[in-house]
């Protein structure tokens, strides 16, 4: 998952979320780095609100059961589907 350094606007390899834990160094310029916070809970928000809504519209499910499903599904499929979208930002700590 290649992503563009903020600072240097270089191509750089971002790590996944679960192998970092607040931030990373860009190898190019040393500036660094996070995923953003606002993607993160953008696409979160946004995943678990289709899935459960169309969990209990159309499966007729429990709201309990579809959240708890929608929340787990989003885990399991973040690093595959929605890591690459997240945009690169630079702390400023």
């Amino acid at each position: 998952m290649t992503q563009q350094c903020p600072h240097c606007q270089v191509e750089i390899q971002a790590p996944k979320l679960s192998a970092y834990d607040d931030n990373f160094v860009c190898p190019h310029c040393a500036a660094t780095l996070s995923h953003s916070q606002i993607d993160i809970f953008l696409y979160a928000f946004c995943f678990i609100a289709l899935i459960s809504s169309l969990l209990i519209v159309i499966a007729h499910m429990n709201t309990f059961i579809a959240l708890v499903i929608a929340t787990v599904s989003y885990r399991l499929c973040r690093s595959r589907f929605f890591e690459p979208y997240f945009r690169l930002t630079r702390c400023t700590h």
